[in-house]
């Protein structure tokens, strides 16, 4: 019981690393495919991940260490099946008939180890069938190989960091776990009683899709600014070794946007399904496009640096004091941070920023448009 709480405790504690390398490319995928952000989603699939960690843990933890591996003696596989049965009849006065011998046997060390075997996969049998909506081979079929990848991660001695194997490669454990898979499946079909259904959930994500949320927005920017990032850095690579000049690090992002303006949107807009779309529902022009990002690219990035710079100039020639320097410095970003705090409020609101009101075009979602 003390290993089985250390590795329940353990993945808990490992969970939030994944989650967070996980979410911004969950991010990703959600708003390309559903336009949206599900709430109930997103919690079936992070219990989901907290379920893979917290069995895969429980499957090698706790670790012995190394001089202990080399020592251990036993057999590092069991290819007969059914043997726990075996070792349950041999070594328990079970009897089918009296019903006082079923408490004992159970306490036997085979019989919860098999019983806990059976239980370790029941909710991926669940999730196969109730949110990925697998077919009854498909999820024994997928039960199967996640448990033949536990088996042989303990076979290899966690791929081969051990010199030998620590616990036993057990065909037990293959039947016993696909068989918990056997019982999840038919238990997902019960979630389907009580709780949103996939179609429910993907219906509902396509709705919520139509509008544009902040979120979608900044997800889009990133990935316009990992794509500039990229060809910046493909360029110093192959260019900016023989060519030193500050020409040729502007030249990805003078190239990426002359992207936008060809295109009428950016890749980011592209992969997240978005698009500009004017005022008055007439077509979107080049001039629309440049304003819109000049007045977002001026308000946000250059006047605040604009004014930085400025004050600082200012404090060079002596005539601002080191005071009146940090005063200014101070202000500048209090005014910077209010912007944002404010274009965030109109945005949670769908109210038109002033770039958007400058250009007359705004960004809008065309999740619904596919075929």
């Amino acid at each position: 019981m003390s290993n089985f709480t250390f590795a329940i405790k353990t993945s808990i504690l490992f969970f939030p690393f994944v989650a967070l390398f996980f979410t911004f490319f969950y991010l990703i995928y959600q708003y390309h495919k559903y336009g949206s952000i599900n709430c109930f989603r997103t919690i079936i699939i992070y219990s989901f991940i907290l379920y893979i960690i917290s069995a895969y843990f429980l499957v090698i933890l706790p670790l012995p260490s190394l001089e202990y591996a080399k020592t251990i003696s036993m057999p590092a596989y069991n290819l007969k099946p059914f043997n726990f049965v075996l070792e349950i009849i041999k070594n328990t006065n079970l009897s089918f008939s009296d019903f006082t011998t079923y408490f004992p046997t159970l306490k036997y060390a085979s019989t919860y180890e098999a019983i806990f075997n059976i239980f370790l996969t029941i909710p991926f049998g669940v999730y196969l069938h109730y949110y990925f909506k697998c077919s009854f081979k498909k999820t024994l079929f997928c039960t199967f190989c996640l448990t033949l990848f536990f088996e042989l991660t303990q076979l290899s001695g966690l791929y081969f960091i051990y010199p030998r194997s620590y616990r036993v490669f057990d065909v037990d454990d293959l039947i016993l776990n696909t068989f918990g898979g056997f019982l999840g499946y038919f238990l997902g079909s019960l979630f389907n009683k009580f709780l949103p259904t996939r179609e429910k959930i993907d219906k509902d994500s396509y709705q919520k899709g139509e509008s544009v949320s902040l979120l979608k927005r900044l997800c889009a920017l990133s990935i316009d600014f990992i794509n500039i990032i990229l060809l910046v850095f493909l360029e110093s690579y192959f260019v900016y070794k023989k060519y030193i000049s500050i020409i040729w690090l502007i030249l990805p992002f003078l190239g990426y946007f002359l992207i936008i303006l060809i295109f009428k949107k950016s890749l980011g807009m592209k992969y997240l399904n978005l698009k500009f779309q004017h005022f008055l529902d007439t077509k979107v022009k080049t001039f629309n496009i440049i304003i819109y990002y000049f007045s977002f690219l001026f308000g946000y990035i250059i006047l605040p640096i604009l004014l930085i710079l400025g004050s600082y100039l200012l404090f060079s020639h002596h005539y601002l004091t080191l005071n009146q320097f940090e005063y200014f410095l101070v202000i500048i970003l209090a005014i910077s941070i209010m912007i944002d705090i404010i274009s965030l409020w109109l945005k949670v609101f769908q109210q038109d920023l002033f770039y958007e009101k400058l250009s007359k075009i705004k960004i809008i979602s065309t999740i619904n448009e596919q075929p």
